[in-house]
């Protein structure tokens, strides 16, 4: 590792091959688009960059860049809540989350599903949303605590409430748009 403000050119590739397809599965995981997700990873590596070596020092780079990657690709969630582009996907760039394709009544109501997620997520403080990002990206309690500079002890507490919230958030979201449906259904009735 270079000791200036620098990378070497070989330091900094070896780091994006090992990291970038975790990263971008991280990513992608919460966009689900697969070009949106790129170029969210790329900019993420792109601000390593622009840092220099020293974020690697100690050997926290992962860390780093979970955190930059999940807090990008939440920002990129939002903005796009904003502009109103909340499920645009086109049909090959989904990314389906578990590979199988069961046809198209399935996939358009995992899609449906992954938007409400997703819906949540983005409602989520910013803390709350990376644990749970991190955690159901397959990450430790010790990898999160790393990542996240948070003590490992508290990892744990903190995740169970990220997920009561979320959980509450996603009942309320649920009785919400049954209660849409249902005026929708009377409205139509009439």
């Amino acid at each position: 590792m270079s000791m200036s403000n620098r990378w070497i050119d070989a330091d900094f590739e070896t780091i994006f091959r090992e990291h970038y397809p975790r990263i971008v599965r991280v990513v992608r995981r919460v966009l689900q688009r697969e070009s949106e997700a790129e170029e969210v990873c790329a900019d993420v590596f792109l601000r390593l960059y622009r840092k220099g070596p020293g974020v690697a020092v100690g050997g926290r780079v992962g860390g780093w860049l979970y955190r930059t990657g999940t807090r990008a690709s939440i920002d990129a969630l939002r903005a796009n809540q904003r502009r109103g582009v909340e499920e645009q996907l086109e049909g090959n760039e989904f990314v389906s989350a578990d590979g199988d394709s069961d046809g198209p009544l399935a996939g358009l109501l995992r899609q449906a599903h992954i938007a409400e997620i997703r819906g949540v997520l983005a409602k989520l403080k910013l803390e709350k949303a990376q644990l749970l990002l991190l955690r159901h990206s397959g990450l430790s309690y010790l990898e999160i605590a790393e990542a996240m500079q948070m003590s490992a002890n508290s990892i744990g507490t903190k995740l169970a409430r990220a997920e009561a919230e979320f959980s509450a958030l996603y009942e309320r979201q649920q009785r919400q748009s049954l209660k849409r449906q249902q005026l929708q259904a009377a409205k139509e009735g009439q």
